[in-house]
């Protein structure tokens, strides 16, 4: 079995929230946002977690104690930008990266050992977990070609109205092999709307690289839910209380 790395995206302020809290750390019935996501990359068996911290750092890292490795991103410029963070501690490290985002506190221990297994027994080169709303949220849409291939994700800010119907979804959480992945993140552009660096991209740069790129269906989309709004917030934690 290849050797696994997590690495859990936790840069971001959350302006949306408007609250001068960082977001990840952000008490969701009685644990911060980010110990979720955390917690779910120990439950399926990934020992070392690597946290990408900016806004307010200390605050992060204090929510989360000294257990984890810790990268700062000076400048919140994208999440790709984030991941091309990690690349010096990870510059001999041949294995999977699991990529997730430290705001989707509904992502659990199954769906990530999921992920991974169909990672693995495909053998890709990036596997992406996927969702589909009949009314999709403003996530990345998943482009396909005629025989069902992945060849790119756009985002909602960038999307045609002909993208945006489209009803399969990005999750935002990742499988790579470290190998392939780390030295193409330099071919990141940030040519948007936003001026930031979608880590999204790095699924049409490998396309063109002619790598394998899998996807991991997750059923209810609700499990892959983000926080970017208090109502977003009271939704998630509505949710938790529901959960066994």
């Amino acid at each position: 079995m290849r050797e696994r790395v997590g690495i859990i995206l936790a840069a971001g302020k959350g302006t949306r929230m408007k609250s001068d809290t960082v977001k990840v750390t952000m008490q969701i019935s009685g644990k911060p946002i980010v110990k979720y996501v955390v917690d779910a990359c120990i439950g399926a068996g990934i020992k070392r977690i690597i946290v990408v911290v900016g806004y307010k750092a200390k605050n992060v890292i204090k929510s989360l104690g000294y257990d984890f490795e810790y990268v700062l991103q000076k400048k919140q410029l994208g999440t790709g930008h984030a991941l091309m963070q990690t690349r010096e501690l990870l510059k001999n490290f041949i294995g999977d990266l699991v990529v997730l985002v430290g705001d989707a506190p509904l992502i659990n221990f199954k769906i990530i050992k999921g992920l991974i297994q169909h990672h693995q027994e495909t053998d890709a080169d990036a596997t992406l977990i996927t969702t589909y709303f009949d009314n999709p949220p403003p996530y990345g849409r998943v482009v396909r070609d005629k025989n069902n291939k992945v060849i790119k994700i756009v985002e909602e800010f960038d999307a045609s109205p002909e993208i945006k119907m489209i009803e399969e979804v990005n999750s935002s959480h990742y499988c790579f092999k470290a190998e392939v992945v780390l030295p193409l993140l330099s071919e990141i552009k940030n040519d948007n709307v936003k001026k930031e660096y979608y880590l999204t991209d790095i699924v049409e740069i490998l396309t063109k690289h002619g790598k394998k790129v899998e996807t991991y269906s997750v059923v209810d989309p609700r499990f892959i839910l983000g926080i970017n709004t208090l109502e977003e917030f009271l939704t998630c934690e509505e949710m938790l209380k529901q959960l066994p």
